[in-house]
Parts: structure tokens; C-alpha cells; sequence
């Protein structure tokens, strides 16, 4: 597992591809997440059908909602969680850790 510095260029949210992951990073509070960029209900890229509401990530193809802290499904049709990476800061830059294949 390699951590990998992204850039989010000044803003809250960002849509970045790393290691053949599409990902997005986005700020909730004084925390940064990162989550793969598609809906675990149908496959929906958040990018393009997709909003951020405060701490939950709405999928505007079929209306599932996230918790962004935990993944968590908060609203139906999608049953299962959100896949995240681990995000720390380091020297003032957000840093995220790859696991897994896409």
C-alpha cells in the first residue's frame, strides 16, 4: 500500500484518477475523505450524477445517500457501502492510501 499525495487546488472537493481508481477527495468538516467515484447501487459516477450535502454524498441516478465519515447507506435503493481510502495530511498536503485493484 503506497500513499499518494493529491492535489485538490484550493478547493473542497476533488475528482482525481490514481492507480486506475477514479476517486473522490472532498472535505467534511476539518476532515478530507476519499471514495471511489461510483454509486455501489448502479454503478453511477458521483462526478457526473452526483452531489455533496454537507456530510453525505447523494446519488442523483437513483437517489441513494452516503455518510461520507463512514460510507454508511443512508438512504436506498443502494445496499452497500461506500469503498473508501484512508486519507491523512502530511506537510500541509492531503495524502491517500491506495488498497486494492479497481
Amino acid at each position: 500500500m503506497t500513499w499518494h499525495e493529491v492535489d485538490v487546488a484550493g478547493g473542497e472537493v476533488a475528482f482525481v484518477e490514481k492507480d486506475g481508481w477514479s476517486l473522490v477527495i472532498a472535505k467534511v468538516g476539518e476532515e478530507w475523505v476519499a471514495f471511489e467515484d461510483r454509486c455501489t447501487h448502479a454503478g453511477c459516477a458521483f462526478s457526473r450524477d452526483g452531489e455533496i450535502d454537507g456530510g453525505v454524498v447523494i446519488c442523483n441516478c437513483h437517489g441513494s445517500e452516503f455518510d461520507l465519515r463512514t460510507g454508511a447507506v443512508l438512504r436506498p435503493p443502494a445496499e452497500s457501502p461506500l469503498y473508501r481510502f484512508e486519507t491523512r495530511m502530511r506537510h500541509g498536503k492531503i495524502e491517500l492510501r491506495i488498497e486494492g485493484e479497481p
